[in-house]
């Protein structure tokens, strides 16, 4: 294939060009696409193995990591049903809790594709799957009164996602919150979700009968809201392969893979790849929602799931011990990185140049100035992407104010991961800015 493109290359080429530079050019893409495609196996399994380690690790289990490795042909099928019973209780945990303390629409929806991933029954969802559907009431009712949901789009495509892969029925007045205006920008993750929803529901059969689960007029309006969604995410494709970032872009490509865009597809995959070999992808969430598309698998196929084989332990493989990752102690010191908190009216509210140690991660920056100042403070809460800064300097973010805490480096770039993952340089300046979302 590459031969190919370099002769048509060559022939493009104005005919004055030296055909030995072409051709000098034409034997590296070569060599580097061999490189690639020889590396690929052993990047992919080194992967699974990773996400495989935090099934046996301290961090609470996590839905979408059980879901990532039921999607992967090859697992210890003793450690992820070990962590499935985990997930079992710890759903049913959260369920019982007090209200303010209940999962989210989205947590709950992973904790249902994760259950059905593994073909629990629907017997055994007997309180989850009621539970998602109210919330996506409330979601939808809070839609109609404040033109956003309760959460977020992404929570409700996942819910909708949810109810849908397990066979159950969506109300139309919830579907209809996923038919994208065209006033509404939305990130790529979430456009990648409500494709992922509607694509299901289009599909749908009556579970024992070969009937659509919906009306012909409403497979149409599902159909056309679609194409709108993938058009938009297509058209957002980087010519090294990324939408949005590198995050977004595993998300996006589920999408690209359920409406069979297998080009788009494979061009995003070989960019996944190269930043997955520089080390990108540690976090277990980030390496969750990563792999699905490496083994050319998206959250729809959890619907095709045939658990029968396993029984016969055919989907072993070696087992693992546990990985330990905890905040570096290094005393030596690398240099100095300034930090700072402005609040929603971009007041700057605390200012510090403080020391920066090796290995130290943002958090780890957080917890010094702490130290430095007994008048500074931060407050974090622990979600599937790791502790999640919620308030700073006694500044709180607040979902009813829909405010939150935007991280900065440098003049103006968002970063891209959590204050646990982020590690700064010397000399990097670090802002931390309320805003609203």
């Amino acid at each position: 294939m590459v031969w190919l493109i370099c002769e048509l290359v060559f022939f493009l080429k104005n005919i004055m060009q030296p055909r030995r530079l072409l051709l000098i050019s034409c034997m590296q893409a070569l060599f580097l696409t061999v490189k690639l495609h020889g590396n690929l196996e052993d990047t992919i399994t080194s992967l699974d193995t990773r996400l495989l380690q935090f099934t046996v690790s301290a961090l609470p289990a996590n839905p979408s990591v059980h879901i990532a490795l039921r999607l992967s042909p090859e697992y210890n099928l003793q450690d992820v049903q070990g962590y499935l019973q985990r997930l079992k209780t710890d759903l049913q945990s959260k369920l019982s809790s007090s209200p303010g303390l209940r999962p989210s629409t989205g947590l709950v929806a992973l904790y249902l594709l994760a259950l059905r991933a593994s073909c629990e029954d629907l017997d055994s969802l007997q309180e989850a799957l009621p539970y998602l559907k109210n919330k996506l009431r409330a979601e939808k009712s809070h839609t109609n009164h404040h033109n956003v949901p309760l959460t977020n789009l992404y929570q409700y495509s996942l819910g909708v996602l949810a109810l849908c892969v397990n066979n159950v029925r969506v109300d139309h007045s919830v579907l209809s919150g996923l038919m994208p205006h065209e006033h509404h920008h939305h990130w790529i993750d979430t456009e990648a979700m409500m494709v992922l929803a509607l694509k299901c529901v289009h599909e749908s059969k009556v579970p024992n009968n070969d009937t659509w689960m919906y009306s012909d007029a409403r497979r149409t309006k599902v159909q056309t809201a679609m194409n709108k969604l993938i058009q938009k995410i297509q058209n957002r494709q980087a010519e090294n392969g990324k939408i949005g970032n590198i995050y977004s872009t595993s998300v996006a490509l589920q999408a690209l893979l359920a409406v069979r865009d297998k080009a788009r597809w494979l061009k995003g995959k070989e960019k996944l790849l190269i930043e997955a070999q520089k080390g990108a992808f540690h976090n277990p969430m980030a390496l969750s929602q990563l792999l699905p598309v490496l083994h050319e698998k998206t959250y729809l196929d959890i619907g095709q799931m045939d658990c029968s084989k396993e029984r016969d332990g055919q989907k072993h493989s070696h087992s693992v011990t546990a990985s330990h990752q905890t905040e570096p102690n290094s005393t030596r010191q690398t240099g100095f990185v300034n930090l700072t908190v402005r609040n929603i009216n971009r007041a700057v509210v605390y200012t510090a140049e403080l020391p920066l140690y090796q290995g130290t991660s943002l958090l780890g920056v957080l917890n010094e100035a702490k130290r430095n100042d007994t008048n500074f403070n931060f407050e974090t809460k622990q979600t599937l992407w790791g502790p999640f800064l919620t308030s700073v300097h006694h500044l709180k973010a607040q979902d009813t104010a829909r405010t939150y805490w935007h991280l900065i480096t440098g003049e103006n770039t968002p970063l891209k991961k959590g204050i646990k993952d982020y590690h700064p340089q010397p000399g990097e300046h670090i802002l931390l800015q309320l805003s609203n979302f």
